[in-house]
């Protein structure tokens, strides 16, 4: 009788120990990917930091400006991937959950045909429209520098052409918990990238084609090797092959993957257009001030990313298994450490202007209002970091579509208004910033959260 209760006891058991030792092993595969994640995203941070004044003092204030709307600007025409990337990503982890394994080569296979399919759209719609865009009026860059902005402007899209296909590897990686094998590529083209800007300083005169020649060159030299590398070896059974395409699959990689391309394009709109509207109204050099004090304040909240995102890949595997207590812990976590780096932001506020001389010289001038922004700025994209990848794993995007469908079309007029009328200049990209997106969004994707797991209907789960 005894053995037959322990028998029985044990089959009511089993369940609740398979889970606790899966959330154990989902716990610790994040937590080691997110220890290397840090230590190498703390090495890029580092060497990015170094790449500043190197880049300053080789391209000048203006030239740096100049690169950097102009890489906002290309950035666009990569959201024709109408959000197939993070589908792909929400499929693997859906089929990996539930143990579908044969499934992943078809839709690895036919995402990459999508993407490469998108990219000959991508050229196409770009050699129609480029010839007749004056790109240094745009920029309103210096006359002299027009010629060389559009040949800038032929080698930087060429290379993000290519990686728009071959970023896939990244996507694989992260939704097979290897985030930090994925980080370590960025680390690999940031050194090559510095090594080679330091050589070109010596060697060459001051050039912004030059740059772009070697930034994309590192970036896709890391990509393709790491491509080939790893469809050799560990994913030589998902490999991409012809064979293996499967187009009526696309209708299952786009159903999510359209919702996660308007959000895409709604950040663009959002955050990549800052530098071009400051270019226009302000000057190449506002361009400047402004991206080197964000590059200064995004430290703390890049710690916060590296930690978090990787959590993308478990909240969905938790999510498909009904792990709900694992998420909820995981909440408490981030938002302690939300506080946390928090208290990081406003030391870097205090220290700034000691920390800029010592990095920069008298290179660029410290504005406290903006940096004053800045840090409210990043606490409430750190607030809404802690739901935004659980929301995003479940594919339940309809709320953050209908904010988005409100903030978009009123950020471009507000913040010109802010910068003309009221001349608040870079300041008042940050104001629209935290009025229209930080704040709204930060707290409805906490309520979406906790409606989405106790199983709350309507447009929180749609």
């Amino acid at each position: 009788m005894f053995k037959s209760f322990c028998e029985r006891k044990s089959l009511v058991m089993l369940p609740y120990i398979k889970r606790i030792l899966e959330a154990k092993g989902r716990t610790y595969i994040i937590f080691k990917n997110v220890s290397v994640s840090l230590l190498l995203k703390g090495i890029s941070i580092i060497l990015s930091f170094i790449m500043v004044p190197i880049t300053l003092d080789y391209l000048s204030k203006t030239g740096y400006g100049l690169w950097s709307a102009l890489s906002s600007i290309l950035t666009w025409f990569f959201i024709f991937d109408i959000g197939i990337g993070n589908g792909l990503k929400n499929k693997l982890i859906e089929l990996k959950a539930n143990n579908k394994i044969e499934e992943i080569k078809y839709y690895v296979s036919t995402a990459y045909a999508i993407f490469f399919a998108l990219m000959l759209f991508v050229i196409i719609v770009f050699s129609r429209i480029s010839g007749h865009i004056h790109w240094g009026e745009l920029l309103n860059a210096p006359e002299f520098m027009f010629e060389e902005i559009n040949k800038t402007i032929i080698i930087v899209f060429c290379g993000l052409c290519l990686n728009f296909v071959l970023r896939l590897i990244n996507t694989i990686l992260q939704a097979d918990f290897r985030t930090s094998l994925s980080d370590s590529f960025g680390v690999i083209y940031s050194s090559i990238t510095l090594l080679g800007i330091i050589i070109l300083k010596k060697v060459a005169t001051a050039s912004l084609s030059n740059f772009a020649l070697l930034y994309t060159g590192s970036t896709l030299f890391v990509t393709i090797s790491a491509s080939l590398i790893l469809f050799r070896t560990d994913y030589k059974e998902i490999r991409p092959r012809i064979r293996y395409v499967q187009l009526n699959l696309a209708k299952d990689l786009s159903s999510v993957g359209i919702r996660f391309f308007f959000l895409q394009l709604g950040s663009l709109i959002l955050f990549q257009t800052s530098g071009l509207i400051l270019s226009s109204l302000v000057g190449p050099e506002a361009v400047a001030d402004y991206n080197i004090s964000l590059k200064y304040f995004s430290a703390a909240p890049l710690i916060f990313s590296i930690l978090a995102q990787p959590l993308w890949t478990g909240y969905g595997d938790a999510y498909h298994q009904k792990d709900f207590t694992w998420i909820n812990r995981t909440f408490k976590r981030l938002n302690r450490l939300v506080l946390l780096l928090s208290g990081i932001l406003v030391t870097l506020l205090f220290l700034q202007k000691p920390l800029f001389n010592l990095w920069l010289g008298e290179r660029i001038e410290v504005d406290y209002f903006m940096s004053f922004l800045f840090v409210i700025f990043y606490v409430f994209q750190m607030l809404s970091g802690v739901y935004e990848p659980f929301i995003n794993s479940t594919g339940k995007l309809k709320l953050s579509l209908v904010i988005l469908m409100f903030t978009v079309p009123l950020f471009i007029p507000f913040t010109y208004v802010l910068i003309t009328y009221f001349e608040l200049q870079s300041a008042g990209i940050l104001i629209g910033l935290i009025l229209l997106t930080g704040l709204p969004s930060s707290l409805l994707a906490f309520i979406q959260s906790r409606k989405l797991l106790t199983g709350a209907k309507g447009i929180w789960n749609q």
